[in-house]
């Protein structure tokens, strides 16, 4: 296949074919006729093209379990999924009123994409840890006397200090996580493989508005509208239905040329939420959402 884009690219281009930021192939050429031509030929191969303009540029993944160690979902299957329900965004079959960049992270580390994208998949585990009562020593002190003299990694990775360690009578060390702190990061599991999650909670959370560019408004960083959805493979109809809810929202009432952070800070966040029928929380996990929440709100959008 790559012999034959290049082909195409000697043929009908200047014998250059690149790989984009957005995992896009992109030719180049110096003539509107041969760009046509260009976009013939690789449809003929059964790729889709567009990616330029008031379209879908990309849906962007890190490689998730085919790589990573912290992964907690799998980016590139919700990306295949999202691209085969978003194709006529891509393709420009349907305009929309600007550019439109999708990022999806297997875990909140976000390492192989950006927050500041218009909309942002993040995997998360969905609630607090429970240490393995019987493993998660190793990756404490080995005294309660050594505790005094150095902070362990595991405690102090933490952002939000959830993580207490403390010296038992018996002069162990004992751990426990405050759940009402915890934000379900995953950066004590990165530096410590003994704490227990439970693969029921685990979702993504969805974040909207974010950009890196000067136009509008200028760069920013996303809003978080989306605490907790579930992960449903092999169609996660609940992640696309999410999106499409909020790409259709923006599609009806945004002005030309305005990209989806931009319109939110026109008609104010709340306004936005109360839109999708999104309830306003601050925390990222599934409890504060409530189960009712996501499934019963967006799955009859499909």
């Amino acid at each position: 296949t790559l012999e034959k884009f290049v082909d195409i690219a000697d043929k009908y281009g200047l014998g250059v074919v690149r790989a984009t930021r957005g995992m896009n192939l992109e030719f180049i050429t110096d003539s509107l006729d041969k760009a046509l031509k260009i976009k013939e030929e690789v449809e003929k191969l059964g790729f889709p093209v567009g990616g330029w303009g008031r379209s879908l540029w990309h849906i962007t993944s890190c490689t998730a379990y085919l790589t990573c160690t912290t992964a907690v979902v799998d980016a590139p299957s919700i990306t295949q999924v999202l691209y085969n329900h978003l194709k006529p965004y891509f393709t420009g079959e349907i305009e929309l009123p600007a550019k439109l960049m999708i990022f999806v992270a297997g875990c909140p580390n976000v390492c192989g994409g950006t927050l500041a994208g218009d909309i942002v998949i993040v995997g998360h585990y969905g609630q607090a840890p429970k240490p393995d009562p019987e493993r998660i020593k190793f990756c404490l002190p080995t005294s309660a006397e050594a505790l005094k003299k150095v902070t362990p990694d595991v405690a102090a990775v933490c952002p939000v200090n959830a993580i207490k360690l403390f010296g038992k009578p018996d002069g162990t060390v004992g751990i426990e996580v405050d759940e009402r702190k915890c934000i379900a990061c995953s950066r004590c599991k990165n530096v410590c493989d003994y704490f227990d999650w439970d693969p029921n909670k685990i979702g993504v959370a969805i974040f909207v508005g974010g950009k890196t560019s000067n136009t509008g408004t200028g760069p920013r960083l996303p809003y978080k509208v989306v605490p907790w959805l579930p992960i449903n493979p092999p169609e996660y109809r609940e992640v696309v239905a999410a999106v499409r809810k909020i790409i259709d929202v923006w599609r009806s009432e945004a002005k030309p040329g305005e990209r989806l952070g931009d319109y939110i800070d026109r008609i104010g966040i709340d306004e936005f939420m109360s839109k999708l029928g999104v309830p306003r929380t601050r925390h990222n996990r599934c409890e504060e959402a409530s189960w009712n929440f996501g499934v019963r709100q967006f799955i009859t959008y499909m």
